[in-house]
């Protein structure tokens, strides 16, 4: 029997020590822990560097076929479904035969205006050899320009003032609305891809020659 330094008596057979591996394993576990809004992080910063690549594709390899622009438009929806759902804000698409724009809604007018102050949801242009299509419903909407758009609107300063409406809508909740289709064909071999995407976001894109 021995006397501890604190004037307790403890048995050596029966006193239980931790050994000092398992005090450096469990110290281990709790600094090297991962809090939700760091995995958020590291997952947004995945999500944006993988845009970026798939954005940059078409520049690296002078590829600019209508695959090609259907992932753009991809990788492009999905930021816009991640930054709605980040920044909870609501953002739309509009559509023209050359080309198409996303808009983000302004939170206290509820008006709409096409995104300046992002470098990725800029308005894109097609190459002159593409035409763009939608289909909602099943159905093929007359796509316009916008030129034509802001000189056929019939009450001209109301369409200034609520700006122009989302052919599509990328909610704060991450859906999208309506569901769609957009086919995107090249007149020189008349080769087309077609991007579908339905409302929980999920998109699936298929050539076709």
């Amino acid at each position: 029997m021995q006397i501890s330094a604190t004037g307790r008596r403890t048995d050596p057979a029966t006193a239980m020590t931790v050994p000092a591996g398992c005090r450096q394993l469990s110290h281990a576990r709790h600094s090297s822990g991962f809090t939700l809004l760091e995995l958020l992080v590291v997952v947004v910063i995945i999500g944006i560097l993988a845009t970026m690549f798939t954005l940059s594709v078409g520049l690296v390899t002078d590829n600019h076929d209508a695959s090609t622009e259907a992932q753009r438009l991809r990788a492009l929806l999905q930021e816009a479904s991640e930054d709605a759902v980040l920044d909870g804000r609501e953002y739309g698409l509009r559509f023209h035969p050359e080309g198409y724009e996303f808009l983000a809604q302004d939170p206290d007018t509820g008006t709409w205006a096409p995104v300046r102050d992002d470098p990725i949801l800029r308005s894109r242009a097609l190459r002159e050899d593409l035409r763009l299509s939608l289909e909602i419903d099943g159905r093929e909407v007359t796509l316009k320009t916008p030129q034509s758009i802001e000189s056929k609107s019939a009450d001209p300063e109301q369409a200034q003032a609520t700006g122009p409406e989302p052919q599509v809508y990328v909610f704060s909740s991450g859906d999208i609305d309506p569901p769609f289709v957009i086919r995107i064909r090249r007149r020189s071999d008349n080769s087309q891809a077609v991007l579908s995407v339905a409302a929980d976001g999920n998109m699936e894109l298929t050539d076709e020659k």
